[in-house]
């Protein structure tokens, strides 16, 4: 089972020092997968159409949608987790889908995730269809066959990546780790990790129009998330290291054609965060989606904090710490006015969905406060842990405000890995219940309504997701 490191601390905390280290399967070099080849040998291709069915359409064909069927869960793929899965311009892909342009393979991939997640009934005479054919694809030799060819394709490397997302959140443990290592190794290998550098030297990116080259540069950025989600949860060393990615945010394809905007580009020195994310706001089509990367930035670092709680002396950990929550306060304070408010802006005409996109940043930084907070030195020797210990309690409130905000018909839409900060924040406050100085001021029914309003949070994302399902039966085992 997937369990998170911050459970871990959480116990650590309470019965005795951190865990010695991980194992040597656990503990892969950050850079490991780097290209190991000339990334010429890999031509990048967006000719997506497949001459020949294989098993993975064949699979997918038996359950024999219909046009309209299709028509009708290809719209709504669009509905599902745009947050963390902006891979394709919906625009671009229906005219290339329209015109016979899209791999088959990635079409059936779609289809059936789709179909799964919206409860969409294929064949009622065969209600585990959906589940079969899951079942078949994720367990199929076709992700390392796709990858291993002269000629990766786009729509190649999106199927990779869709199976990889689903299978972390829907299959939760060592298996989908492995798969999402897989993917983002072979992103290093390709050089996605650096494609407006690769570009300058290799005629066969330069060729690459700038439509597909947002797509590419889109698929990189949900890799980065996914990677900082996947080893987070599993305190295990991030794959991509942030310090030397030379591939740009996104852009508006009119920018992106027109050169009306700079590139940007994630500083190495994560100090200089707070300059990209004020930079971002000059272009409002790709902000949301920008400050998303960024906060899934900061998150990492305080990831990066944790991991050495684990494995470093205490004194090494204060500069550590301070130097992260300073590189919080830039970014909070460089953010748009009104940007953490938990509510929806009605007066800027904010709509209900990007209420929701903005909310899950809200939460990235809230959770790297936490993590902080957590891995504060000051929660170990007793003159400063009354306050440390109060630091955590803040963010936990901060968290459940957020979730007072909460409509669940966005669960669908949102990254179920947030159910992390949701789970993290429950135990803790659960936590604090428990102490003493919490019975003596009488703040026990607070923390009930904050621990009672992320459970049924965490609850609307279970109905979707196993990965959330099994943070509720944690949770469940530990505040109730």
């Amino acid at each position: 089972m997937l369990t998170t490191s911050v459970t871990h601390l959480a116990h650590k905390r309470c019965n005795g020092p951190p865990r010695e280290g991980l194992s040597g399967d656990e503990s892969a070099p950050a850079l490991e997968g780097r290209i190991l080849q000339d990334p010429l040998r890999f031509s990048p291709s967006v000719a997506t159409t497949n001459q020949t069915a294989t098993k993975v359409s064949q699979i997918a064909t038996q359950l024999h949608f219909i046009p309209e069927q299709t028509e009708y869960l290809l719209e709504s793929y669009f509905d599902i987790v745009q947050d963390a899965n902006p891979i394709f311009s919906k625009e671009l892909f229906f005219h290339r889908y329209r015109s016979s342009q899209c791999s088959e393979d990635l079409i059936s991939t779609i289809l059936v995730i789709t179909a799964k997640l919206t409860g969409f009934t294929v064949n009622k005479d065969d209600p585990l269809s959906l589940d079969t054919r899951l079942d078949h694809i994720l367990s199929s030799s076709i992700l390392e066959d796709d990858l291993i060819g002269d000629v990766l394709s786009l729509d190649q490397f999106r199927k990779a990546y869709l199976l990889a997302f689903y299978e972390f959140h829907q299959f939760p443990g060592h298996q989908a780790w492995l798969r999402v290592g897989r993917v983002t190794r072979m992103a290093y290998r390709i050089g996605l990790d650096r494609l407006d550098h690769i570009r300058t030297l290799y005629p066969d990116w330069n060729t690459v129009g700038q439509e597909d080259l947002q797509e590419w540069r889109s698929l990189w950025w949900c890799l980065y998330r996914l990677d900082a989600y996947s080893n987070l949860s599993s305190g295990t060393p991030y794959l991509i290291d942030d310090t030397v990615i030379r591939t740009s945010f996104i852009q508006s394809h009119t920018a992106a054609i027109t050169n009306a905007y700079p590139e940007l580009f994630l500083p190495p020195n994560s100090e200089d965060l707070s300059k990209v994310l004020l930079a971002t706001s000059s272009s409002p089509e790709t902000l949301l989606r920008n400050v998303h990367n960024i906060t899934i930035a900061i998150l990492r670092q305080a990831g990066l904090v944790i991991r050495l709680n684990l494995l470093r002396s205490q004194e090494g950990i204060v500069s550590q710490v301070a130097k992260v929550e300073r590189q919080l306060a830039t970014i909070r304070l460089a953010l748009p006015p009104g940007w953490l408010n938990p509510r929806r802006n009605a007066f800027s005409n904010e709509s209900h969905a990007d209420h929701h996109a903005r909310t899950i940043t809200v939460l990235h930084l809230r959770m790297a406060q936490l993590l902080l907070s957590i891995a504060d030195p000051g929660l170990r020797q007793g003159n400063e842990w009354l306050l440390s210990w109060q630091h955590v309690l803040e963010t936990c409130q901060d968290i459940a405000s957020i979730a007072d905000q909460w409509d669940s018909s966005f669960c669908l839409a949102i990254d179920p890995a947030i159910s992390f900060t949701i789970f993290t924040a429950m135990i803790f406050l659960d936590l604090h219940k428990k102490t003493t100085i919490m019975v003596e001021h009488n703040h026990s029914s607070d923390i009930d309504h904050h621990i009672t309003v992320l459970h049924l949070q965490l609850q609307h994302f279970a109905k979707i997701w196993t990965l959330p399902r099994l943070l509720k039966r944690m949770s469940s085992e530990h505040t109730y």
